[in-house]
């Protein structure tokens, strides 16, 4: 619904009128606080731009930005290539996940592109065709939280094909496929792992990533891996018998897992409900061939109550003490990164640079990313329910109301006019319903 409700209109009014834009700019200064080795330039500029981004409806691409903002275009081509810790500044904004059932969300992110200058130009399945299609592709991490049903990104690492990644690291040497996508997405999380370990030891990804070598480098970086099995997995009971008193190896299986019928002695049963939707799940400690380890397996019912519809769908952990609740509720909330891809890509051009250099490109894809969350922040902040882009609208309107301004040369008087101003921000803001 159009906002209108003037109890709703007064909440956000109380934050005064053209205090959108200063409030934003001290979300931005707030999160910056604890990198000490930024220069008073760069911390300016980083705001101007994290503004302009948020504010700015329209191509953002070096030439836009040079326009519209407070910088020429040289400087901002300058400034993208210098290197940020995007881990650290998005840091920030996840003390609301503090004490919540959270992983860490890996997923990869096809943006299209055409051209042949543009590092890390190659082909790349996009999940939007179903289909392999030329452009570029990032890797994105971010913070899911399972209570809450909400993603934090966190940092955004473009993928390179074999023949643009150069020499391999030594700390590759010995992993399995260290060309293969997998291998790089590995080396990747190796290159964060300290920063994301101080935040949580739980990996969630989809069934792309459950092949052995990923978990077996996943569990040699110190992390535990929660994703989804094929529907043709083979999986194994494990022999909890008696051990014989013969020569030869000890048993260690019982039979193969039939996941249309399952062995209650060995599964446990759980439930839970979730709208129109109940999911029942079976779970159990069994051996997954396929990923040559023990596995804490969970199957789950998805039962459509109206329409009796019934899938089955088995997922995993590969630690063994997770319960199959948390283990279920946080593969599902893996899909809260692809809200941020989708919010990006709307609102904040992630798909709009067009440089020709492998740091900016990375500037630009992290800067509107994390765009994101300072746009959620600023909604939270003001207790309003708004969506990214409202979120978007209302600081576009404030930006062009406090141009406005400037550029009459005036101040006018806000308590006098504050119905006129109240009209200005919010219009075609809207409520998430």
């Amino acid at each position: 619904m159009i906002i209108t409700n003037l109890e709703f209109t007064t909440t956000i009014v109380s934050m005064t009128i053209i205090k959108p834009l200063t409030q934003l700019r001290e979300i931005v200064s707030k999160a910056l606080s604890g990198q000490t080795n930024l220069g008073k330039s760069f911390r300016t500029f980083f705001i101007e731009t994290m503004e302009l981004f948020l504010t700015h409806k329209g191509r953002l691409n070096f030439t836009t930005m040079a326009e519209f903002g407070k910088s020429c275009e040289s400087r901002f081509r300058q400034n993208f290539k210098k290197s940020f810790d995007w881990l650290s500044f998005n840091k920030s904004f996840l003390e609301p996940t503090k004490g919540h059932r959270i992983a860490i969300a890996i997923d990869p992110c096809f943006i299209s592109k055409s051209g042949k200058k543009t590092p890390g130009m190659d082909w790349f399945w996009s999940g939007c065709a179903a289909a392999m299609k030329k452009g570029l592709e990032i890797l994105g991490i971010s913070i899911v939280d399972a209570d809450v049903k909400d993603a934090v990104f966190l940092k955004a690492e473009q993928t390179f094909t074999e023949k643009q990644r150069g020499r391999k690291p030594r700390s590759t040497w010995g992993m399995k496929d260290p060309d293969s996508l997998t291998g790089w997405y590995l080396r990747m999380l190796q290159h964060n792992c300290k920063q994301l370990l101080s935040i949580c030891n739980l990996i969630v990804a989809d069934a792309y990533f459950s092949k052995e070598s990923f978990v077996t480098g996943v569990k040699s970086l110190g992390f535990n891996l929660i994703s989804r099995f094929r529907d043709d997995v083979n999986l194994k009971y494990l022999y909890r018998g008696p051990k014989a008193h013969k020569k030869g190896r000890p048993q260690k299986f019982s039979g193969k897992v039939d996941v249309n019928n399952l062995d209650m002695t060995v599964f446990k049963e759980d439930y839970c409900v979730d709208g129109k939707l109940v999911y029942k799940m079976y779970w159990a400690d069994v051996w997954a061939v396929s990923l040559e380890r023990e596995v804490r397996v969970v199957i789950v019912d998805y039962l459509d109550t109206e329409k009796k519809r019934q899938t089955r769908k088995s997922f995993f952990c590969t630690d063994l003490s997770m319960s199959a609740r948390d283990i279920f509720d946080l593969y599902r909330t893996r899909f809260q990164i692809e809200f941020v891809f989708r919010d990006a890509k709307q609102f904040t051009g992630l798909t709009h640079c067009q440089a020709r250099n492998k740091e900016a490109l990375a500037f630009a894809f992290n800067m509107s990313l994390s765009s994101i969350n300072v746009a959620r922040a600023y909604a939270k902040q003001e207790n309003v329910n708004l969506s990214v882009g409202s979120t978007k609208t209302l600081l576009h309107n404030a930006a062009m109301v406090d141009r406005f301004i400037a550029m009459s040369g005036k101040r006018p008087n806000m308590r006098l006019n504050n119905t006129d101003f109240k009209e200005l921000l919010f219009y075609g803001v809207r409520a998430v319903a």
